[in-house]
């Protein structure tokens, strides 16, 4: 009796074993074959971007969406990115009376360029700025 289950467990182990060596081997092409698209920057791009994509620069005019993190008064009104914060925050300073509020990305929308012509015809930014 106590050789049969002898015999059992060392055939677990042993497919175990096989088992380990079989993923190893596939985590070692995988590495290799990404390794050999390092310079393919199309390839890591797919699928190893994670985190947010920053969609304005400093000195954008942006129209404030709002989203439930955002004042209330300040929704609706247009505004500058003057910094870019982490994970998609950014600071901007209302074009009316200057006041500054940090947002989330998603509660900002770009100013289309005909409006932004038409509102400052020499293109300079404010001087608070």
């Amino acid at each position: 009796m106590w050789e049969a289950l002898r015999a059992a467990v060392q055939a677990f182990y042993r497919e175990e074993d096989a088992q380990f060596c079989r993923q190893s081997k596939r985590k070692r092409e995988k590495f290799d074959q990404e390794k050999g698209n390092y310079g393919d920057a199309t390839v890591m791009d797919g699928h190893r971007t994670r985190g947010v994509q920053f969609p304005f620069a400093v000195t954008d005019r942006v129209i404030i969406k709002g989203n439930k993190r955002t004042p209330q008064r300040f929704v609706g009104r247009e505004a500058v990115v003057t910094t870019q914060c982490l994970n998609g925050w950014y600071v901007v300073k209302t074009l009316d009376n200057a006041e500054s509020v940090k947002l989330q990305y998603r509660s900002l929308a770009k100013v289309p360029d005909d409006l932004s012509s038409k509102a400052m015809p020499s293109k300079m930014a404010p001087n608070w700025l």
